[in-house]
């Protein structure tokens, strides 16, 4: 996967925003752009990490999208009914992204 920082997504418009969860209140993000996924990084090239998707779209609010959604895979899927060992598909949202106009 290709990485992008913070910097690089100021005043640019991505085609998709993808959150993922990946603990309780910690969500890393991804973006689409010409159909190559980026990895959100900082400058040293460590993947971001942050305190959820409002913190996310605080942080990034001078990137815009079409399309921006919450992913979020559980570990525990025989837990809600789900055969034990079978692979889930990631449960998606959509997120309302907001986004300051250059």
């Amino acid at each position: 996967m290709e990485k992008i920082t913070v910097k690089k997504l100021t005043n640019r418009h991505v085609d998709k925003v993808i959150l993922r969860s990946v603990v309780i209140s910690i969500c890393i993000v991804q973006v689409e752009m010409d159909g190559v996924l980026y990895q959100v990084v900082d400058e040293k090239g460590r993947i971001v990490r942050f305190n959820g998707p409002e913190h996310a779209n605080n942080v990034l609010s001078r990137t815009t999208t079409d399309k921006a959604v919450l992913l979020h895979q559980s570990p525990y899927a025989e837990m809600a009914g789900q055969p034990e060992g079978e692979p889930t598909p990631p449960l998606e949202v959509d997120f309302n992204w907001r986004a300051d106009r250059a």
